[in-house]
């Protein structure tokens, strides 16, 4: 009989299990197949289920548990978004253009989960190639379902991802984030999600969208467990040539570093430009007050004047242009090119962008993350919402909206994320709240570049104090 139960252990509870061979590698995956086989047709948050693979490699764990020296991801079920290229198994970015593409090899991060020791369990749908501008559809099927209310958005890009953890049906996964793509699906499943800081993750192996703004970062349900899936993927790739040579350790260890004397921050002039649903205000002002119960000191209102053109400049132009210039080599091709869906399709629009444009826009990146450099000058970590609104605040329904005011709504909700891969910095998405209809609220934290440490000691100690990433969704049912 199939324990459903372990598919909601932590990846720590679980991997400490294994390691005293109380739990084993195969138990684990076989009871995470059969809750696959059983949820996915009615959630759709797996384009590929590797189901005989994930069970020899699982074997082969099993076989090894006897050793010595097993790390906290041997023998843990992990899913990988679809742009990750996996070899002999097909890599689709969630996209006809690449549905027959069979990689020879795996990418980097993929590599890394093995030599870590997890089972990869299958590859996780998105938006059609990360792009999160269509709220989350692809040319294969229907956007996944949000587990907490299947006639709500689940976001995008990395919605899959999202979802199968949320639901348990992986205990964590590999999103990418250009705009936002992994701390708003994070936020609308209730789960915990890292854009890590721009090169900390190497990226060779990802199918392309922006280079200057897209970064690979996990999810999981608790911030312990991020911590170590991020230990396992972070470092220096010379195959990507913006990766970091800078230490990419110790992550796990940060999570025991003393936090009183973070520094915390707010934006008040951008928020009220923006704007935020009313009990996300209400659950982000209780948050704070978790904070300064440990001790921390009231939030620092911050000015960062131009903050207000970050969407404009990176999400409207920059990744645009780069997107285009990505995928310019397919859309010449008459055949490839009618296989894209309407949603990327609008990336062709930045075709008719001028070299004018993207210096501009670069100008005005120099200019906010001079300002934002400023403002973390005086606070360690930024608080802000992850969205304006929740699913259930009415822009985010799958059904029954005009598509129109769905595209904008959905443009207008990176407004708070998008600006943070025009700057480069590590930001989070974990939960910190429910909505009356009962849907989650995320909270988003962002600190310096390659101070992930601060963010997941932070946001660790706010998950020991609330109990709102230990809740599950309906249909973990």
């Amino acid at each position: 009989m199939i324990d459903d139960a372990l598919c909601y252990l932590s990846v720590a509870e679980a991997a400490a299990r294994i390691r005293q061979r109380r739990l084993s590698p195969v138990e684990l995956t076989e009871a995470h197949l059969a809750r696959i086989e059983r949820l996915d047709p009615t959630l759709g948050s797996y384009i590929t289920v590797m189901r005989d693979r994930a069970l020899q490699q699982a074997k082969d764990a099993a076989a090894r548990t006897s050793r010595s020296g097993a790390g906290p991801l041997f023998g843990i079920p992990i899913s990988v978004k679809d742009t990750l290229a996996t070899a002999g198994v097909r890599t689709t970015a969630a996209s006809r253009v690449l549905e027959d593409w069979i990689p020879e090899r795996d990418s980097v991060v993929v590599r890394r989960l093995r030599a870590a020791g997890a089972i990869l369990i299958g590859k996780a749908t998105l938006s059609e190639f990360a792009f999160a501008g269509g709220l989350g559809e692809n040319t294969f099927a229907a956007p996944p379902k949000n587990p907490w209310g299947l006639t709500y958005s689940s976001g995008g890009s990395s919605n899959g991802s999202a979802v199968n953890v949320a639901a348990g049906l992986a205990m964590a996964s590999i999103g990418s984030d250009s705009g936002g793509s992994i701390r708003i699906p994070a936020a609308f499943a209730g789960v915990s999600g890292l854009a890590p800081t721009f090169g900390l993750v190497a990226r060779s192996g990802d199918v392309p969208f922006s280079h200057s703004m897209g970064v690979l970062g996990p999810l999981a349900r608790s911030v312990e467990d991020v911590a170590i899936v991020l230990e396992a993927i972070a470092g220096f790739d010379p195959a990507d040539r913006t990766s970091s040579r800078r230490s990419a350790r110790g992550f796990s260890q940060a999570l025991s570093r003393p936090v009183r004397q973070i520094r915390l921050g707010i934006c008040e002039a951008y928020i009220e430009a923006v704007g935020v649903q009313a009990d996300m205000a209400a659950a982000i002002a209780e948050a704070v007050k978790v904070f300064r119960s440990m001790g921390l000191a009231a939030p620092t209102n911050v000015t960062i004047p131009h903050l207000s053109y970050a969407s404009a400049a990176g999400y409207n132009t920059i990744m645009r242009v780069e997107a285009f210039e990505s995928h310019f080599r397919w859309m010449k091709d008459k055949d490839r090119r009618s296989k894209y869906g309407p949603a990327f399709r609008n990336i062709a629009r930045a075709g008719f962008l001028t070299t004018h444009d993207y210096l501009r826009a670069q100008k005005a990146r120099t200019l906010i993350v001079d300002e934002v450099r400023a403002a973390f000058e005086t606070i360690d970590v930024l608080v802000l919402p992850v969205t304006p609104a929740t699913p259930d605040g009415g822009a985010y329904l799958n059904e029954g909206r005009d598509e129109k005011i769905r595209k904008e709504s959905f443009s207008h909700g990176a407004a708070y994320t998008a600006p943070f891969n025009l700057t480069g910095q590590p930001a989070m998405s974990i939960p910190c709240g429910f909505t009356a209809k009962g849907i989650p609220i995320g909270l988003q934290l962002i600190g310096r570049p390659f101070a992930e440490d601060i963010l997941l000691a932070l946001a660790h100690r706010y998950q020991t104090a609330t109990d709102w990433h230990r809740r599950h969704p309906p249909i973990a049912a």
